[in-house]
């Protein structure tokens, strides 16, 4: 017997999913592009304020500092830059 980690359900929604994806036009895959990295802001800028509340604002500015490192060295400084000028645009 077949051991699975998805579900049969499961598969053919991710398939509907990436064929939706795949027809997408080249303006419409941008405007999620976007969409996707505004909602991401939004997220760090929820985390770091739960990050305040919860431990104070140098454990969090400490927090935010070496998660900003990790993410450089995962995406490039680049995308890092464009996160944190979405993050003040945002607030």
């Amino acid at each position: 017997m077949m051991n699975t980690d998805k579900s049969p359900t499961q598969s053919s929604a991710d398939s509907k999913t990436a064929k939706n994806l795949a027809n997408l036009s080249s303006e419409d895959r941008l405007k999620l592009q976007e969409t996707l990295r505004q909602t991401e802001a939004r997220d760090w800028i929820r985390r770091y304020r739960k990050k305040i509340a919860e431990e104070g604002k140098t454990e969090a500015l400490a927090w935010w500092q070496q998660t900003l490192s990790e993410l450089a060295k995962k995406r490039g400084q680049k995308a890092v830059d464009d996160l944190r000028r979405r993050m003040n645009e945002t607030r």
